[in-house]
């Protein structure tokens, strides 16, 4: 494991479509267009982007999909940790000092795929229920979910943010902003031949399993680190932004044939989909 709400309306399955919105507002910054080899964000830039905070420290990251959920990893919640613990911030660019326009919301419950498994990272994800929904505004946008069981082309480019460490052991200092970097999708058979390279593991044995998603480069030096797990793979889809991946987990940080690898939403959307109603 790496370590305008009125505007808020359910829309039909479109056949063929690549996404389909929760929000007619859905993965459209307002603005336009370290993590490991990343960039500093912009303000609103990614406003979709969430920090979920166990007693005031940054442990994970997550996205807002809609006004009272938020999706994250759900390694991010040990069973024998207390819920009243932990808090998630929108709207932030960096993580301190806190600016006044953040908000700071409880989570009201989390819920964990029937078949999550926290030993073999299967379904690797939480959706969060926040206490109240948030108010939605130019640095707090939902992200697009993808149509259930879609499959993201190998080689698309698209985007993970996070507050996650600059390199392994070296947490992002306080000053600086959230970060991003561009990292090309891995079909999960692709990444689980580069996962076998300079291991004994057979090749008839999965590491990277079907439900997962990988995304970053064979040589390495760019990729997720430890803090950004649960944050956004995110990538442009018909002009909007979708939340293609969650940081699930990788070996070590943007190491030679070792790409990230994240919980494939578009698996897990039916189950998503029918929760936000509750």
């Amino acid at each position: 494991m790496r370590d305008a709400s009125c505007l808020w309306v359910l829309f039909l399955l479109m056949p063929g479509a690549a996404w389909t919105p929760v929000s007619a507002a859905c993965g459209q910054p307002q603005r336009s267009s370290r993590i490991v080899g990343g960039r500093d964000a912009q303000d609103g830039e990614w406003p979709w982007q969430a920090s979920i905070q166990h007693r005031g420290a940054h442990v994970c990251g997550g996205s807002l999909i809609a006004p009272q959920w938020v999706l994250t990893a759900g390694h991010c919640f040990p069973r024998q940790v207390l819920l009243a613990e932990y808090r998630v911030r929108l709207g932030a660019l960096h993580l301190s000092p806190t600016p006044l326009h953040t908000l700071s919301v409880p989570v009201q419950r989390v819920l964990l795929p029937p078949d999550y498994s926290e030993d073999v990272a299967r379904g690797d994800l939480a959706l969060l229920q926040l206490r109240h929904p948030v108010t939605l505004s130019a640095r707090v946008q939902p992200v697009c979910l993808p149509v259930p069981g879609s499959r993201p082309h190998s080689g698309s480019s698209c985007w993970v943010t996070g507050w996650g460490s600059l390199r392994p052991g070296v947490p992002l200092p306080e000053w600086r902003p959230l970060q991003g970097v561009r990292v090309p999708l891995l079909d999960s058979r692709t990444c689980d031949h580069l996962y076998h390279v300079g291991t004994n593991v057979p090749q008839t044995e999965h590491i990277v399993l079907p439900g997962n998603l990988c995304a970053g480069y064979v040589e390495g030096h760019k990729d997720a680190c430890q803090g950004d797990s649960g944050g956004p793979l995110t990538c442009m889809q018909s002009g909007r932004w979708v939340l293609v991946g969650v940081v699930s987990w990788g070996k070590g940080c943007a190491l030679p044939n070792r790409p990230g690898v994240y919980t494939n939403v578009a698996k897990y959307s039916p189950w998503i989909r029918a929760r936000l109603s509750l």
